[in-house]
């Protein structure tokens, strides 16, 4: 008889699979933490040496990474992380509006009650400290309790919900970087509700949330010392070098898409280099 749960059952390799799956985990780290900078341009084989990761799982993750707006291929240059910009964080506020409200309507289970408030209180445990670690909880925690909310919304709207929140950690992570400091409200309240099936209440505390976020980033950004991420990169000291020397060279020989593109944000800078 066939057995379905035989290593050997799969047509597919595992090789690949397993490789893509570690390099998505990274890269999608390395850019929802901004250490592949907002509108760096890079390519392939920069990622494959840095990271240490193969070309085909590097090529499949930017893939999935692109089709989640992290990321968008640039022809003959490689890929460019998504740009930091004020219309970007705009329509991020607006799509978690659009999309949130759905979560008042959430029927919590007695399981979904009991990690949800377990959560909250954690959350409540580290809400009066200051250092950096009690600050990371805090998100973790509050992205545990939107995840559990998301759970069984429909595969749609939990993928652009994940999305969204994927994007609004990168913009905390940006701002965070220029010396702001966002710390997520306690959802005690949002949970009372959803238990109590006051669902109007509910909504309310997910727009107050929102509402706390856009005054975060309001605020970070008057404060912010450099400009927002994502303005033309700068030409590194190789392509500075070609130009002057053949300035009516014709572009379209330019390197081939994911081939070996030189760095760029700097003379001699990698996109994930700091300042």
């Amino acid at each position: 008889m066939f057995d379905n749960s035989s290593p050997f059952a799969s047509t597919r390799p595992p090789g690949p699979n397993t490789k893509s799956s570690v390099a998505l985990q990274r890269l999608r780290h390395a850019l929802l933490t901004c250490e592949i900078k907002p509108g760096a341009i890079f390519a392939e084989a920069e990622i494959e040496t840095h990271y240490r990761l193969s070309r085909a799982g590097v090529r499949a993750a930017l893939a999935s990474l692109a089709a989640g707006g992290l990321v968008t291929p640039q022809p003959r240059q490689g890929w460019r992380a998504a740009p930091m910009t004020g219309a970007h964080i705009g329509d991020l506020i607006s799509a978690r509006r659009q999309l949130e409200p759905a979560l008042a309507n959430r029927v919590l289970t007695d399981k979904d009650i009991e990690q949800l408030e377990t959560l909250v209180r954690l959350h409540a445990a580290v809400a009066e400290r200051d250092d950096p670690q009690a600050l990371v909880t805090a998100r973790v925690n509050d992205r545990q309790i939107l995840n559990i909310l998301a759970d069984r919304t429909g595969l749609f709207l939990r993928r652009w919900l994940t999305e969204v929140w994927d994007h609004t950690s990168r913009v905390v992570h940006f701002l965070e970087g220029a010396g702001a400091h966002y710390r997520p409200l306690s959802r005690e309240p949002l949970i009372a509700a959803l238990k109590a099936s006051a669902f109007q209440t509910a909504a309310k505390e997910l727009e107050r949330d929102i509402a706390h976020f856009e005054t975060f980033v309001s605020d970070a950004l008057l404060r912010l010392p450099v400009q927002l991420g994502g303005g033309a990169p700068k030409l590194s000291a190789r392509r500075r070098k070609n130009r002057s020397a053949a300035p009516s060279a014709d572009t379209s020989k330019s390197e081939p898409h994911g081939g070996s593109a030189p760095p760029i944000q700097g003379r001699t800078q990698h996109a994930w280099d700091k300042n």
